[in-house]
């Protein structure tokens, strides 16, 4: 479940767990924030759009910090008048965790939402793990990855080598010759003989 809301003149797109900057707010860290207008809240394929915004639907975060943005440099000038000035601004924002979104129907998601009583606790746990812990997979290195063949490759060519005779494995492959460079040419002057 995912919510598009509204806030200081930007749109953001938030499901629980998704930490966001926005301007910054009065709030103290720690403690929680609901954000409205939400525009839009989606649950797998039902969304619910409203006019302007949905009724009753809420996002509710934490904060997490107050921080500054990047510095951004202003440079203005106007020319032949010897007016040069520099400028620079770091918006103020403010660092939040999503807890939960809440639709005007009554579900929530989240870290807060409630769990579902039909489901028993035992069977619920072993499906919500893996979503929750996917973990990230690592890449192998190049160079690792050439050197070490599959493992049914390598027994395949092993298959392979036994099964024919040793002299034809004895034979150096046979050599391809790359094309020669093609010669510059020379550099002819461009300039006219005399008397011409």
């Amino acid at each position: 479940m995912y919510a598009i809301l509204k806030h200081g003149g930007h749109q953001y797109r938030v499901a629980a767990g998704d930490r966001l900057l926005v301007d910054r707010l009065t709030a103290e860290v720690g403690s929680r924030v609901t954000l409205e207008p939400v525009l839009l809240v989606a649950d797998g394929d039902t969304a619910e759009v409203g006019a302007g915004a949905v009724a009753g639907a809420r996002v509710i975060a934490t904060v997490v910090a107050h921080r500054r943005g990047r510095k951004l440099r202003v440079f203005t000038y106007k020319p032949k008048k010897r007016h040069r000035r520099t400028l620079g601004y770091r918006s103020q924002l403010t660092e939040l965790v999503v807890e939960e979104v809440a639709s005007a129907s009554g579900t929530s998601t989240g870290r807060r939402a409630a769990k579902p009583a039909a489901q028993p606790a035992a069977a619920a746990a072993p499906a919500a793990a893996p979503a929750a812990e996917a973990p990230r997979r690592a890449r192998k290195p190049r160079a690792a990855a050439a050197e070490a063949p599959p493992a049914a490759a390598s027994a395949d060519a092993a298959g392979a080598a036994e099964a024919q005779p040793t002299e034809a494995a004895a034979e150096p492959a046979p050599e391809t010759e790359a094309p020669a460079p093609a010669a510059k040419r020379s550099a002819r002057s461009r300039r006219k003989p005399d008397g011409a």
